[in-house]
Order: C-alpha cells, then structure tokens, then sequence
C-alpha cells in the first residue's frame, strides 16, 4: 500500500511538473530542457522486414529524416536502427518508391514498397571525373553491377562483361586460370597496335600487364584485371563515345572501363560471408582418328608418295606399338578442374564516416595431369568520411591482390594431336619414356617435369578529399599509388630434355623480375549553380602521373645439379637482360555541363595532354568533345499527345581523343648490349634509329542516338549509330634489311573508319504480386574499313591491307577445291599465268571481324527462388581446326576425322585432297598454300553459348532468424551451339585450353 502511495505521488509530481513547464517562458525553454521533449524523444530500437511484391528485400536504404544516423536491410529484408519515438522513418531503395513512416513510439515496423519504373531514370553513372543521372547522361555509356557479377562464377571482370554491353567486343584467349582477355571498345582503331582501352579502378589508373614473354605461351600475356578481386566490385561501367572518353585525352582513345569497388554500409556493422565450391572441364573435344584410321591414313600417305616407310622417316609405323591407342585429348586436358572461392567482409559505420574491409582467398586446379594450379589472395579497405556540414568529405581506397600460378610454360591443349599408337609416357620405374632407340618419342609429359611458377603482387590505392568552402564551389584532389610486382622462375631438369638432344641442351632456367609502380595527382575545382530554371556545373583540373618499369630476365646453364635450378648463384653460366622505363604524362582538362528544365542538355570536355613517349616538339595535342541531348518526354505537347511515353531523349556527340600506346623511348637512338663478347669484352649495337617529328594519333568520334521508355518504362529501347576515324597512324614502318634495322617508328596517313549500329532493351515482361519475369538484350553491328592509305600498292603492307577492307582481312588464294583426277587442292590463277604464286594471286576474299554479337539475358524472381540465364552469340569467321596441326594429313601427327574425306582415285569428289607425306609433293605444296594463303584455311566458327545460369534461393526468415542466408547454383559456359569443328568457336585461331564449362554451389551469409 505505502509503494502505490510513493508512486502516486511521483506521478502527480511529474504531472505537474509538465504542466508547469509548459508555462514558461522562451528562454527558459532554450536554457533547460523539459520532460515533455524527454519523453518525446525517448530511445527505442525498432526492428522489422522489408519486403517488396515477391517478397523481402534486401540493401534498402534506412534513414532517420533530418539526422544523420541509418542502416540497411539485409539478405532476409531485416533490418534494425535506434530512433526516438517521435523520429520520422525514410525507406528508400533503386526502382522503388520511397516511404516515409513516422515510428511513434513503434518497435517494430514492416514495409512494402511499391516498384516505381520511372526511378530507373535516376540511377547514378559514373563517368569517371563525374557523376551523371542515366536520364541525363549525353554519352554513351553501358553498366553492369554487383548484382550481374556474383551470378558468374568467374575470376576476371572481363569475363563478366561478354556479352552483356553494346559495342563492346570480348574474347577470352584462354581457359588456363590468370589467363588474358582480348577488348575491343567499337572496333580496331590502329593499325600496328595501341587498341587496348584504359582500365581506372577508384579514379586510378590501372598499371598494364608486366608478366614476361615466359609464361606466355600458357597465359597469354596475362590481363591486368586479373589484379582486381570481383567480390569488391560494386559496379563497371565502359566509356564509348567522344563525349564520354574526351576528358581523358589520349588515354580514352580506345574506350575506358572504369571500375567502382564496394563501400561500406551506414548503420549496424555488417557481415558478409560467401562460400562457393565449383568444378569445371573441357566443354567440347575434337573427333580425332583413331589408332586404325590413324595406321591407314599414314600407309596411303606413304603409297600415294611412292615412299617406303623406314625408321627414320615412320618410326610410328616401324618403331611404336601401332596396336596402342590413347586418348591425348582426355589424357592432357581431359581432367576436372576444382574451384574454392571465399569471400568475406564487414561494413559498417555512420553518415558521417563508414568502412569496409573485405578479402578473400580462390583456388582453381588446372584439367592438366599433374597437381597445378592457381591461387589468388585479396584484400580491400574503404573508408569514407563527411563532416557534419556536409563540406569536407575523404574517401580512401586499397586493393591489394596476390596471384600464385603454378603451371608450367606451355599449354598441353597444343599437343593433343600426337599420334595415338604414341608410346606410353611413363616407364615402369616411373621415368619419362622417350620410346625406343633413345628418343624416337618426344614425351609430351617432359613440358610437366620443367616447373613454371609466377607471383604477382598488384596494389592499387587512392585518396580522395574535398572541401567546400563556400555554396557549388568544391575543391578536391585525388591521389593514387599502384604498384606491380612479378616474379617469374621456370626450370628444365635433364630429364625433362628428351635423351637424343641432351648433347646440345643442358638442364637451365629462367629467372625474371619486373615491375612497375606509378603514382597519380589530380587537383581539381569544380563549381555547381543553379540560374532559374537551369543549372550549370564547370569542371577544371590536371593530371600528374609518373610510371617507372624496372626488370631484369636471366638465362642460367651449367649447373653442378638439377637440386640447384633455382639458384641462379650455382649456374656456371648467365645471361642477362635489364630493364627501365621512366614514363611521364601531365593534363589538364575541363568539363562544362549545362541543363536547361531538366529538357536540354549540353556537355563540353577538353583536355590537354603531354607524354614522354614523343619528341620535344610533339609532346603535346589538344583533344575535345561536345555532347547535346533534348528529353523530348519532358515536353508538355509530347507527354500529353503520347501518353504510354514515359520517357524518351535524343542525343548525339562529337569529338576527338589521340593515343600514345606505343611503347617508350621509340623516337630516340637507342643501344643494346652485343649477346657474345669479343675478347672477352661486350659491345653495342643501334637497335633503333631517331624520328623526332612522329607525333600523336589521333581519333574522331561521331554518335547519334534515341533512347525511349515505353508504358512507364516497362519496355525500354536504345539505338545508337557510331562513326569513328581514326589517322595519323603510328606503326613500326618496316625497313629493309640492308638498312640494319627491322623497322622506324613513323607516322602513316592511313586512315579507319569504325561504324555500327548498337540496340539495347529492356523489358518488364511479368510482375505480379509473386512472380517477375524481366529480360534484357543488346546486338551489335559493327563495320571496319581501311579508308585511305597513300602509296599502299608500293608500301611494304601493300599485301597485308587493301582500301576499302577491314584491318582483319587475310588476303588469301581463292580455294577451287580438289581437282578430282589430281586429287590436290586448286586455286584461281587470277594473273593467268598458270602458277599459283605470292602475290600475284593473292585475293581479298576473308574479313575475320564479327558481323554481329550480342546476349540476351532473362531474369524471373518467384517469391524467394531467384533464376538468371544469360545467352551470348557472335556471327564470325574463324580457323578451320583442319589447318591447326600445320602439317599436311599423311604426316606424322593426327587429324580430325574430317580428313577421311579425301580423295582416292581419279573422278573422287572430295573436300580433302589426297594423303601425303614428301615434302617435295604437289599435294603438300598445295597444302601449304592452304596452310599459309588458301581462304580455305577459314570456315565458319559462329555460335550461341549458354553463358550463365544462376539459381538462387533464399532462405526464409522464419527459419534462420536475424541471419540472412541464401544458397545458389551457378553455371558458366554450359553449352555451346555452333558449327565449328574445333575444341571451341571462340579461341579459334590456334590449339590451346578453350574456356572451360563450370559448375558450383554456394552459400551467402549476412548477419
């Protein structure tokens, strides 16, 4: 009773205590705060689920109207965030419409938000120095995000792009993990090199390849972009035209592929864990002879020759089992390949400052025999931070990724057309069995006993901060270190060199060391206003980059014991090769963007550039652009008179951008060390002659376009038409070899041209309360074309190029097929000279540019169960695999099955020509006309792959509790569709390790 009483009497004092307060006056209220306001803005956590039509959704954005303080929803569409009870709630997410809820007093609150179309229009592009609304971009500009890379179970960015972007044209050279990637941004813009696009990560410059020529042979040079873990990605947009890439001069030649890495969530911190385990194999292997046909095609070959088989000269007949067969393909490329990928991170933070750190570990094994394989380390860290005003911002990014490859120096896919009754690799001791008479067999399992490993070190890092000192003027500077390390070292033990060579050959290896570090400053002022009803933003500011290459290669022999190939101090004898390159580059550049009523739009970019790649007085070239769009959808008479228009815009663009990628130091005498002394002292040797007056490439760039937004942008369409010529070509001009030198550094009149056609699409197809459905789709027409060249016909490429053709055509002899009493291959004698000689009757017959390419992709979501398919095609010429052994059927080594077809006797009709082995025949000379000018040597290597099915689910709420989860199944490359006979349409030009077909699984976790 006494306790009721007590708390009665506290109640009645804070009753009154409230009343009173409301009584005071002004100042009293500012000096002391009341108990009213305290219980009004009493703490309290509030909780709840976030869900859209097809159920929860996860990375809404939650924030506290008029405070700094938010969070985000998870993988589950949960969420949780301190408030006071009379705190309004913003929720807002991309393609939705934002809701605002007041939490009065509330602890839980669940959500649906609405899909809103038209937001689409207002997604962020990031183009490079700036920022730009979709709607109100003036440039051409394709995207791909987070959500479009987790599906691809792939460790290069680039490989996540094919298929998926307008103009942008991508091949993988290899299956082999760490290998390269080939781009082309709207066609080949330089005829000798130089066509590769500039790659930015976080506003930095990517540092190029640096991996030496001796891992070459399996990698292929390698991509820088294998420095950069996919899993810190957040989004990668590609600059196409003028207007995009202008404002990066020189470097923006050939496109840019800019690369945003992930930052960190403001609320809660935030756990990210993503586990996955694949395997993979070779999709497609050639239908090869076997030991039969093969014993029956060499017996005719040696008949139609009139030759006896002997030891020498047929040893696989005479001196091997011709009862053994084996597989090459399934013994040397035929294993599986294993994939461990994981990936965690934890965000988290205020408005004011977050974080993220993030790394990762993946190894993938290899299809090769043999225990290889290749591991890539990560780690991320961003940082970003904005004082209460809202003037001073920072942001601090760093990468750091580190590959360990070990492989071996040659891709074995190059050996599977050994002959099949080949001998067994390994003897019953276990050693290399070079067969019999001492090395009758050169065992293809010697290239796995020479070990090859390479370690890449790749940092890039950047610092951006900027300061407002008064309204629309800000002042930043960005600051970027990037810095590549690579250490190469293969050796080759004596029993790795087959035993009848081993009188020339001695056990050896090699040894490199490159690389390559480069810093980068950019000041920069940039001023925004707004006048009535426009707005006006100007961009000013310069660019400072130093990169300096060092490296040095080393041969090494004599060693007292193969134990000691790795120790370049016990060889007897060395030979080595250094390198430096000091490369300069200064800037600057300008930006000045005007929107009128959100209507008309205009976007001029200039930039001045200067590179230590040229002579003093061409050192510097002036490049621009100016880009104009009218959102006709804005217009009243339009939006009222086409009401199913939601959006639509025109725009077009023109400017020009230059290239500077060929290489340091080509405009200046140079000396190289003499390769053997004389007596017992090393001299020089010119290795390049001085041309001072060779200056800047240089590209113009046209665009026009219509971008169109159908029944609130349910259905969305972009047509694009490109004209881009680039001249003033510089190319190494060969030289004649009386000269001393191969070639001069020059620039050529020659003139390009690049056009094409670009459509893009995306369509909302379904979307119902559980079930969406929604597809997108891009083709590309593209057209290469040699437009001038001056004096081609008495130039030294005047069999190479012709005006009018592509840059990729192969001037060839025009194929007859085979003479049915001959049984050799014929072809035109366009001088009538009755021989078929170089150049006389050479022919411009075989352009290997892609007609068309393109992807489609569907995406349908049914409540929690998510499923992405992915569909890319090319139309294409390739290498008819017939020609990919090099040497005529009837010659030691196997051939595709197609090769049956040949001709026997007079009157056949056949597609091949008779069997032969002399290298003295008609048959062979005419093969090898085939082989090195025929247009028979192409066929038709087009295809649809299945490039990527994903399937997601996501593990309800009620089961896992405050853990998000989903589990998903992906696949990459799963089938192909095509014509072709070889291993794939796509690595066409030669035998090597095709991409491979990959399945996984994994688990993502978010709590």
């Amino acid at each position: 009773m006494k306790k009721i009483k007590i708390i009665k009497a506290f109640s009645i004092f804070v009753y009154a205590l409230i009343f009173g307060s409301c009584f005071c006056s002004t100042a009293a209220l500012a000096n002391n705060t009341s108990i009213v306001t305290k219980i009004q803005q009493q703490t309290l956590q509030v909780s709840g689920t976030i869900t859209d039509a097809n159920g929860a959704l996860p990375g809404v954005s939650i924030i506290v109207k008029g405070k700094s303080s938010g969070t985000v929803s998870g993988l589950n569409g949960k969420y949780t965030i301190e408030v006071a009870s009379n705190d309004i709630l913003v929720f807002s997410f991309l393609g939705y419409k934002s809701a605002i809820i007041p939490v009065e007093g509330r602890s839980q609150i669940d959500v649906q938000l609405q899909e809103d179309m038209t937001a689409l229009q207002e997604v962020q592009i990031n183009a490079g120095y700036y920022s730009v609304k979709d709607s109100e971009r003036t440039g051409s500009i394709s995207k791909i995000t987070s959500a479009v890379i987790e599906k691809q179970p792939v460790s290069n960015a680039l490989a996540t792009m094919q298929g998926r972007m307008a103009g942008v044209y991508i091949t993988q050279s290899t299956g082999v993990p760490g290998g390269s990637f080939e781009v082309q941004i709207r066609g080949q813009n330089s005829i000798a090199s130089g066509n590769a696009p500039l790659y930015i990560v976080n506003g930095v410059p990517l540092n190029k390849n640096v991996s030496s020529s001796i891992g070459n042979l399996i990698v292929r040079g390698g991509n820088p972009l294998n420095g950069v873990d996919l899993s810190d990605i957040e989004s990668i947009e590609v600059l196409k035209d003028a207007d995009a890439t202008a404002i990066y001069g020189s470097r923006g030649a050939n496109g840019v592929v800019l690369i945003t890495t992930k930052k960190g969530f403001v609320g809660s911190t935030r756990y990210d864990v993503d586990v996955q385990s694949g395997i993979s194999n070779v999709a497609n292997k050639m239908d090869l002879l076997n030991s039969e046909q093969y014993i029956m095609m060499r017996e005719e070959a040696f008949a139609n020759d009139g030759v006896v088989p002997t030891a020498s000269n047929a040893r696989d007949l005479l001196l091997w089992d011709t009862n053994r067969y084996t597989d090459w393909q399934e013994k040397l490329i035929g294993g599986s390949a294993y994939l461990t990928n994981v990936q965690a991170s934890v965000s988290g933070g205020s408005e004011l400052t977050s974080f993220r750190l993030g790394g990762g570990l993946r190894k993938e094994t290899t299809v090769y025999p043999g225990d290889f394989k290749y591991q890539k380390a990560s780690g991320h860290i961003q940082l970003n931070h904005v004082s209460k005003d809202k003037r001073f911002r920072m942001t601090f990014s760093g990468n750091y990724v580190s590959e360990v490859n070990k492989l071996f120096s040659q891709d074995l896919t190059s050996l599977i057309l050994l002959p099949p009754v080949a001998p067994e690799v390994y003897n019953i001791d276990g050693s290399l069995n070079w067969g019999p008479a001492g090395g009758s067999f050169n065992n293809p399992y010697s290239v796995i006993e020479k070990d090859y490993k390479v370690r890449t070190n790749n940092l890039v890092s950047n610092t951006n901060v900027s300061y407002e000192p008064i309204k629309g003027l800000i002042a930043k500077v960005g600051v970027g270190y990037t810095t590549t390390q690579v250490e190469e070292i293969q050796t080759t033990p004596t029993n790795a060199i087959n035993p009848s060579l081993l009188a020339f050959l001695n056990a050896a290896s090699y040894f490199n060391h490159n690389s390559l570090r480069s810093w980068l400053l950019e000041p920069q002022l940039e001023y925004k206003q707004d006048f009535g009803a426009g707005s006006l933003n100007i961009l000013f500011g310069s660019t400072f980059q130093q990169q300096i290459t060092e490296g040095q290669t080393t041969y090494a022999t004599n060693f007292s014991s193969d134990l000691l190939l790795e120790d370049v101090g016990a060889a007897g004898i060395t030979r080595s090769n250094s390198l430096f390159i000091d490369y300069r580059y200064q800037a600057i550049f300008g930006r000045i963007n005007y929107n009128y009523k959100s209507k008309y739009l205009v976007n001029i970019t200039g930039r001045r550039d200067g590179s230590s790649r040229f002579g003093p007085d061409k050192r510097f070239a002036g490049f621009g652009a100016i880009g104009m769009a009218w959102i006709f959808s804005n217009e009243n008479f339009i939006a009222q008179s086409i009401p199913f228009l939601s959006f639509g815009k025109l725009r077009g663009s023109y400017g020009t951008t230059g290239n500077d990628q060929i290489g340091d130091y080509r405009y200046l005498d140079s000396y190289s060390a003499t390769l053997y002394p004389y007596q017992s002292i090393l001299g020089l040797h010119p290795t390049r002659l001085f041309n001072p007056l060779y200056g800047w490439e240089t590209n113009k760039k046209l665009e026009a376009a219509l971008e169109l937004g159908l029944f609130k942008d349910r259905l969305r369409l972009s047509t694009t038409w490109y004209a881009n010529r680039s001249s003033n070509q510089l190319v190494g001009y060969p030289l004649p070899g009386t000269t001393g030198f191969s070639s001069i550094q020059s620039n050529l009149s020659a003139k390009i041209e690049n056009t094409g056609f670009e459509f893009e699409l995306h369509t909302v197809n379904v979307s119902t309360d559980s079930f969406r459905w929604m597809t997108d789709a891009n083709l590309t027409f593209s057209k290469n074309e040699l437009m001038e060249y001056p004096n081609l016909e008495n130039s030294s490429y005047a069999q190479q190029y012709e005006v009018g053709k592509s840059l990729s055509l192969i001037r060839s002899f025009h194929a007859l097929g085979v003479n049915p009493q001959t049984g050799v291959f014929e072809f035109e004698d366009v001088n009538g000279d009755e021989v078929i000689s170089y150049p006389n009757d050479l022919q411009s017959l075989v352009e290997l540019d892609p007609e068309f390419y393109g992807g489609i992709g569907n995406a349908l979501t049914y409540k929690g169960l998510k499923l992405d398919v992915f569909v890319q095609f090319v139309k294409q010429k390739g290498y008819n695999p017939l020609y990919l052994l090099g040497s005529a059927p009837g010659r030691m080594g196997n051939q595709p099955i197609q090769v049956l077809d040949r001709w026997q006797h007079p009157g056949d009709v056949a597609s091949v020509q008779q069997f032969t082995q002399r290298t003295t025949s008609d048959a062979y000379k005419a093969f090898n006309n085939s082989l090195f000018y025929g247009d028979n040597r192409f066929t038709d290597a087009s295809f649809i792959r299945l490039k990527t099915v994903s399937l997601t689910y996501q593990i309800p709420k009620e089961i896992l509790g405050n853990l998000s989860s989903e589990v998903y199944l992906q696949g990459q490359n799963l089938l192909t569709i095509t014509g072709y006979d070889g291993l794939d349409p796509e690595t066409n030009s030669s035998l090597r390790l095709p991409p491979l077909r990959m399945i996984t699984a994994g688990i993502r976790l978010t709590f």
